[in-house]
């Protein structure tokens, strides 16, 4: 089985393209633009900023090697210059299938910013001598041209398309490691798993699957057929695993959620690490549970998890409050056999809130409220000025990276935490139980300050 690459003009759809069909075949994607970063510890506007396209082109082409010698079948963006040199288009050509994405012009510039983040694409003039310049090399190079749709949807069907029929015959193996979840093309797993396996020096492959709803059942038989080691679930599978695996750990069945199954000697054994990334992240920031006092916002199946982590972790005492006051109150009953101090629940009116939070030493939202893409925000912040001069938000929304609530707790002077951290802890715990190693063994402020600099990359 060969590997897939995407060839054509910066804008072309390359890299959008490439990750949404990876996790529709489950195989690892490369972007060779962030290999080169990665490589280099600059930003490519840097590069071509102190060093000149002529350094550029070199990382570029050390990168495809690198990416063309991984013997885990791979679909590969590759930059929009790859092929100015001969060497790249033939290696290409020997390693992989070449596809060259021929997106219109027009559609190109309607979409992309001419704008620093792509130094050889700083006028629409340029791209049009770009075209010129390139197109008979991308003939050249490709083993197949496809022309860019009106809209993704339908150059990803194309895509998919075509190299299933590049593909046809044994199944596609399956990565060492992956996430699934629907969607699943946003998610940054793979950058922050490949990052920590990369700076501990294991050469696994970590891919991200679509695993639409309805099709688990079917997605954990493959696996069992197949040499896979382990996998991480997101939304929506989250509980539906739970039935489908051989065990499952303690804190994950009281949790009601599994977001890691390991797989040893072809039994499935599921976890949870997402409330101790979380409670990592709050130590991180000066604080925890032990002792505090923990105001929760939501009632969702984080809620649940972060309740019981607080419960264990012998906080002083536990505040849900959620829109479904009943919803909130069964989450405090589950939990309170669990505590050794009080455990209340609440409806989320702004009342309720405001006088909690004079209380609270630990804020944490797990509501949607204020994620990027979401209309729905907090009416009111107005509950923030009572809350104690050294307490903690804590927002598990990641994207935006500072949220409204966040935003008004900084302009309070208040202590603020964003969902990232207990994103790239969590990982670091699944990698953990992965590959059979005691956090003890690990330097994590290293791991976790790599995989935080492959993000921002």
């Amino acid at each position: 089985m060969r590997h897939a690459l995407l060839i054509g003009l910066s804008g072309s759809g390359k890299s959008t393209l490439g990750r949404l069909a990876a996790c529709e075949f489950g195989l690892p994607f490369v972007d060779l633009d962030d290999s080169v970063e990665a490589r280099t510890g600059m930003k490519i506007r840097e590069i071509f900023a102190l060093h000149g396209e002529a350094r550029f082109r070199d990382e570029e082409s050390l990168a495809l090697d690198e990416a063309l010698k991984n013997p885990v079948p791979s679909i590969i963006a590759t930059g929009g210059g790859v092929v100015l040199r001969p060497e790249n288009a033939r290696a290409m050509r020997e390693s992989g299938f070449v596809v060259f994405l021929d997106r219109p012009l027009e559609n190109i510039l309607r979409d992309v910013r001419c704008d620093g983040e792509r130094p050889l694409l700083t006028d629409a003039g340029k791209l049009y001598e770009m075209e010129r310049d390139r197109r008979a090399l991308y003939l050249e190079a490709s083993d197949s041209v496809q022309s860019g749709g009106a809209v993704v949807g339908e150059s990803l069907g194309e895509l998919v398309k075509l190299l299933s029929a590049l593909w046809a015959g044994p199944p596609i193996p399956l990565p060492e490691y992956c996430v699934i979840g629907d969607p699943i093309a946003h998610t940054l797993s793979p950058a922050i798993h490949g990052a920590i396996f990369g700076a501990l020096g294991s050469k696994v492959s970590y891919g991200a699957l679509r695993v639409p709803r309805g099709e688990l059942g079917a997605f954990v038989e493959r696996v069992r057929n197949s040499n896979m080691r382990g996998f991480n679930v997101t939304i929506p599978h989250k509980i539906d695993i739970i039935p489908l695996l051989d065990d499952v750990v303690e804190e994950a069945r009281l949790c009601g959620a599994v977001n890691t199954v390991a797989i040893r000697e072809g039994r499935f054994y599921g976890y949870n690490t997402d409330m101790g990334g979380l409670l990592a992240s709050l130590i991180d920031a000066g604080s925890g549970y032990a002792g505090r006092n923990i105001l929760i916002l939501g009632a969702g199946g984080a809620s649940r998890g972060v309740a019981l982590k607080a419960a264990r972790e012998e906080a002083a005492g536990i505040t849900i409050l959620a829109r479904r006051a009943e919803v909130a109150a069964e989450i405090a009953s589950s939990v309170r056999p669990h505590a050794s101090c009080r455990v209340r629940a609440g409806e989320m009116s702004g009342e309720a809130m405001t006088r909690e939070a004079r209380a609270a030493d630990v804020l944490i939202n797990t509501t949607p409220l204020g994620m990027s893409g979401l209309a729905d925000d907090f009416v009111s912040l107005d509950f923030l000025s009572g809350m104690p001069s050294d307490a903690l938000v804590c927002d598990l929304v990641y994207n935006p990276p500072v949220t409204s609530l966040l935003r008004a707790a900084g302009e309070r002077g208040l202590a603020a935490r964003n969902g990232l951290g207990m994103l790239i802890y969590q990982a670091i715990l699944a990698d953990e139980i992965f590959l059979g190693i005691s956090g003890r063994e690990l330097d994590v402020p290293t791991l976790y300050k790599t995989a935080k600099e492959r993000l921002e990359r």
